[in-house]
């Protein structure tokens, strides 16, 4: 969001609001509930919630995981961004399931002797036949590094977590 700064018509200021997905815990710098900026530009703030549909606004000191941060201190402090689509009422969505296990994960052929082909067609596969003109958007998910592991928790950059993946589309 981008609101005008009364003190200095030339700057406006340029905010974000973020959720933490964990619901709690919040930015504690500039812009954070209780901050001085905060505090001074409370009611510019508190209009903009109010423009916001009614499933989307919050209460600026609320500990409900949602705040407002500058994007300057966004760009200095974040390095990975997850988005949330929403979709067009229009869409209509399939969700497939899967999972590489140690009895179909195929790997990358290395070459196109029979064995190695063989291999590779064990991976996790789906067939989309659409009969009329169609985009499609897919995604590929993971759980999230930062979650724990039987109570354990990793160091970024989550290596013993995060699994590396091979998506390959072809036209039939």
């Amino acid at each position: 969001m981008q609101i005008d700064d009364p003190s200095d018509k030339k700057k406006p200021l340029r905010l974000l609001v973020l959720r933490n997905p964990w619901g709690k815990g919040e930015w504690t710098g500039a812009w954070g509930s209780g901050s001085p900026e905060l505090t001074k530009y409370s009611p510019l703030l508190e209009q903009y919630i109010h423009s916001l549909p009614p499933d989307e606004q919050f209460d600026l000191e609320a500990d409900d995981g949602i705040f407002f941060m500058h994007y300057s201190d966004w760009k200095e402090y974040f390095s990975t961004l997850f988005l949330n689509l929403d979709f067009p009422d229009a869409w209509t969505g399939v969700r497939f399931k899967s999972a590489w296990t140690p009895s179909n994960s195929g790997g990358l052929p290395h070459s196109y002797v029979s064995e190695e082909l063989t291999r590779y067609a064990k991976n996790p596969q789906f067939l989309i036949q659409p009969v009329v003109d169609t985009e499609i958007m897919f995604s590929l998910a993971q759980s999230g590094g930062r979650l724990p592991v039987n109570g354990r928790y990793f160091e970024y950059p989550f290596a013993e977590t995060l699994k590396y993946c091979n998506v390959a589309v072809f036209k039939l």
